[in-house]
């Protein structure tokens, strides 16, 4: 079951993933990168945030999304390795088109670091494709046209 973050029920787990599956990555480029609570909760105020909560009701996986003119930007995206490859990444996914869709988006658009293939392959399962790298980040831009 897909619905929107509940702050207090989910937050502790979204931070647990961010921390465990997305911030190993990201202290590649940034290694002095540190995060808390408050500044992940921060974060996820600013975006629309689906969870999957397939498992009684306790957040498996979510993706946090930011609208941007006319793309619907995805700025965190984890799934609980216990879950990974059970379809959830792609129910988060079909939640994200759902909602750009109805903002009215032409694109969506996200980065993801060079050295994390299995998300590359993931995204690109779903119709994205790398329109540009940055190697100061070392992270690519990737999108996927929805009209």
């Amino acid at each position: 079951m897909i619905r929107k973050r509940i702050p207090k029920k989910d937050d502790g787990i979204l931070f647990e993933l961010v921390d465990k599956l997305l911030l190993p990555y990201a202290r590649q480029t940034m290694p002095e990168l540190r995060l808390s609570m408050p500044i992940i909760r921060k974060r996820l105020n600013r975006c629309m945030t689906y969870v999957d909560a397939s498992s009684g009701g306790q957040a498996i996986g979510f993706v946090s999304l930011k609208p941007e003119k006319d793309i619907l930007f995805v700025d965190m995206l984890a799934v609980n390795p216990r879950y990974q490859g059970a379809g959830v990444g792609s129910r988060l996914m079909r939640q994200a088109e759902r909602v750009a869709e109805l903002q009215g988006s032409g694109s969506i658009q996200l980065w993801v670091d060079d050295i994390n293939g299995n998300a590359q392959r993931f995204y690109m399962r779903h119709g994205f494709e790398p329109v540009h790298y940055d190697p100061r980040l070392r992270c690519y831009l990737m999108a996927k046209r929805l009209r």
